[in-house]
């Protein structure tokens, strides 16, 4: 049976036809914890993904339920979930697939970057912030004033006003604790959902106000090109127009950003990198998987609308 790190801690998946299906969906929680109030959360990314099974653990005890039609519905199992036969659980199994419409929008979007030069600026622009961002700041973060990073911020980012405010207060007030903000994602390491949460988590000392999920995102692109794309709701919306998801991945939680991540990099690596490296494009080298962002974004919020690539 299929098993990725995803919504929750395990996904496993039948296969009907020749598309993986969630079947099962595990939460697992260190030992000691309560394992009910570990339903509400299991049972909701179980709804989310359409998985009729869910289970949560300590690792020691595990409790297997039904999953309902709403939250607050499911139903307790007294022994394990049902086991699929055979025929649904075949080896080697693919779980991203891309349909049969993405190849002519790659052919599309490479032709709009040859001959579009505002949508190629834009695509360039991408890539040479976080280019900035790997180089100037997260290469100088012993060293980094508070001026440049606040130019950094407003000139190298996309924040919202009321966002970029509180972050701009935090670097003046409290320089410290922004460079750690920027050391820990720069250091980065273990399960990047359990990781990043911590950032996000309010009550965490790590947590800086206005740094919201798609703000992060955008860093850890730039601390680690290759590794990670920005999210943004017009690409989480684009991959479920183009069906490469079920589901509209949420963009202010941790698990669909590393969800979107995965099928972005495998995109990036079977339709476009051979593409955008031997096109010369200009983008900065090490940051082209940001080709992967334009596509989806500009794809949804203007060619499916009938405009040009660059709107």
């Amino acid at each position: 049976m299929g098993t990725s790190t995803r919504w929750a801690d395990f996904v496993c998946y039948t296969v009907q036809g020749d598309k993986p299906c969630p079947y099962l969906l595990v939460e697992v929680k260190r030992e000691g914890l309560d394992l009910e109030q570990m339903v509400p959360q299991a049972e909701s990314y179980s709804l989310i993904l359409g998985a009729p099974f869910f289970c949560v653990t300590d690792g020691e005890e595990h409790r297997f339920y039904l999953a309902g039609r709403s939250q607050g519905s499911s139903v307790r199992l007294q022994d394990r979930a049902p086991m699929p036969s055979d025929e649904n659980l075949p080896p080697g199994v693919d779980f991203i697939h891309f349909p049969p419409q993405i190849d002519p929008l790659v052919d599309l979007f490479f032709q709009a970057l040859e001959k579009d030069s505002e949508f190629l600026r834009d695509t360039i622009w991408h890539s040479i912030c976080l280019e900035y961002w790997n180089k100037r700041v997260f290469g100088r973060l012993d060293s980094i004033t508070q001026d440049d990073l606040g130019r950094a911020v407003c000139e190298k980012t996309m924040v919202k006003f009321p966002n970029r405010k509180a972050i701009l207060t935090t670097i003046r007030e409290d320089l410290g604790k922004f460079k750690s903000f920027l050391k820990f994602i720069a250091g980065l390491v273990g399960d990047p959902i359990y990781e990043l949460n911590r950032l996000l988590d309010r009550s965490s000392t790590l947590h800086i106000r206005g740094a919201g999920l798609f703000f992060v995102t955008q860093l850890m692109a730039a601390a680690h090109p290759g590794e990670y794309v920005v999210l943004e709701d017009n690409v989480a919306k684009a991959l479920k127009d183009l069906h490469m998801t079920d589901v509209l991945v949420p963009t202010d939680m941790v698990d669909g950003y590393i969800f979107a991540n995965d099928i972005c990099r495998r995109m990036y690596r079977d339709k476009l990198e051979v593409r955008i490296l031997e096109g010369n494009f200009g983008l900065a080298t090490s940051f082209e998987l940001v080709a992967v962002h334009n596509f989806l974004w500009h794809y949804y919020a203007f060619y499916r609308q009938g405009k040009p690539w660059s709107g």
